[in-house]
């Protein structure tokens, strides 16, 4: 019988992910790609044959891997619009890089990734390809296409879907393809013809959706930024809301509490998605500072500003004030590897540095129904750890220099 490797870890700390006070003085084992056992240092008792690998960082503070529950891997690099890479690229070329933005992604830590949203079978290929050992990504969680009304965001994803016959048609179709959850656009985007201020779905169409996809055991979610788009989603009774945009029919953002507390009550999941935006807006602030932006970069930076400073206001008083759960997502498109951003702004907000940590951890693992894979640390569960240098309880951009990574035992970094 073949013996299964022993790794033994050994930190200044283990943070375990479940908001308990971090841990001093022990070693975590592992036995293969699983968490074994968490002892005193130094009171480790091994069978006779076992060999250990032994990983010492002194000075460093362990934590589960990071997870993101919204991601779009089949976008980023060159182009701006989502129509540019839809129309530029084939559907192998935008494989090549979602390949290259789940590892960029595993690399700053984040070692379960959910995407939102791709075209035909693009990222169903990628987890067949890292599961034959072709490519290196963190563990996914996929969509598919998401499920959208015809000319809806998202439209050229191909899985458009209209009535509540054609909605439950699309969610047995994603669901035979592979998808491990169900993505709603309830309203409008990104998405050249879109409306964002205003919902997509009807409420019957909705709660079809969520009906078939919970028939077939998948958990949904809803991209919602036109206000009636979230409400209507929790009618429907959705599992998780994407962003919680609060755009009125005229284009302004204007926060219900009202709303903000039957999310918490209903217990659905909010992954407000908080950095969409801010690196763009930084890059027009430059400009602006250089008194070099034109007409037309001075209005998106107007539109970016009242975005991007409403983002932290709902959150902010969505977690403090109606006690939302919330989850950590980026929304990745352009940029992957940026995760710890989102973190930071979510300590903008006011949320404790132990409260994000749950957030980008176990809460989010259990958004996504993965509690029993992944985290937190403790015993049965895959070793998927990470390693830092500085204590991100007193400091959150600690988790943006990674000492190691590991994947089911296997280190990355």
């Amino acid at each position: 019988m073949t013996i299964p490797a022993i790794t033994l870890i050994n930190t200044k700390a283990v943070i375990d992910g479940t908001g308990s006070k971090p841990t001093e003085n022990v070693t975590v084992v592992l036995e293969g790609a699983y968490i074994k056992t968490i002892q005193p240092r130094g009171q480790i008792s091994l069978p006779t044959g076992y060999s250990p690998r032994i990983l010492d960082f002194p000075d460093g503070y362990l934590l589960p891997g990071l997870v993101d529950v919204h991601t779009h891997l089949m976008f980023g690099g060159w182009s701006k619009h989502y129509e540019e890479v839809i129309t530029g690229d084939s559907d192998e070329i935008s494989l090549l890089r979602a390949s290259k933005n789940a590892l960029t992604h595993l690399r700053c830590g984040v070692t379960s990734l959910r995407d939102n949203g791709s075209r035909n079978k693009v990222t169903f290929n990628l987890r067949e390809g890292a599961l034959r050992g072709y490519a290196t990504t963190p563990r996914l969680f996929l969509c598919g296409r998401p499920v959208t009304l015809t000319g809806g965001h998202f439209h050229w994803c191909n899985q458009e879907a209209d009535g509540v016959s054609g909605v439950r048609t699309a969610v047995r179709k994603l669901v035979k393809d592979g998808a491990d959850h169900i993505k709603i656009m309830a309203a409008g985007g990104g998405t050249t013809i879109t409306d964002n201020r205003r919902p997509s779905y009807t409420v019957d169409e909705l709660r079809a959706i969520v009906d078939e996809a919970h028939n077939m055991g998948k958990l949904t979610t809803a991209h919602c930024l036109a206000t009636q788009s979230i409400t209507n989603a929790l009618e429907a009774g959705v599992d998780m809301i994407e962003h919680a945009g609060f755009i009125e029919p005229d284009g302004s953002y204007k926060f219900h509490p009202a709303i903000g507390e039957r999310i918490a009550k209903q217990g659905v999941y909010l992954s407000p998605t908080v950095q969409t935006g801010y690196r763009d807006r930084e890059a027009l602030l430059v400009k602006e500072s250089e008194r070099t932006l034109t007409k037309s970069e001075y209005g998106k930076l107007e539109a970016l500003k009242a975005k991007c400073e409403s983002q932290l206001e709902f959150l902010g008083r969505m977690w403090n004030k109606s006690g939302v759960q919330v989850v950590s997502g980026t929304d990745a498109i352009r940029m992957f590897g940026d995760y710890c951003l989102g973190l930071e702004l979510m300590s903008e907000a006011g949320m404790s540095n132990i409260d994000i940590i749950k957030a980008s951890t176990s809460i989010a693992a259990e958004s996504m129904g993965i509690t029993e894979i992944t985290g937190s640390i403790k015993p049965g569960k895959q070793a998927d750890l990470i390693v830092v240098d500085q204590n991100p309880l007193l400091d959150i951009k600690a988790l943006r220099n990674m000492s190691m990574v590991m994947l089911g035992g296997e280190q990355v970094v």
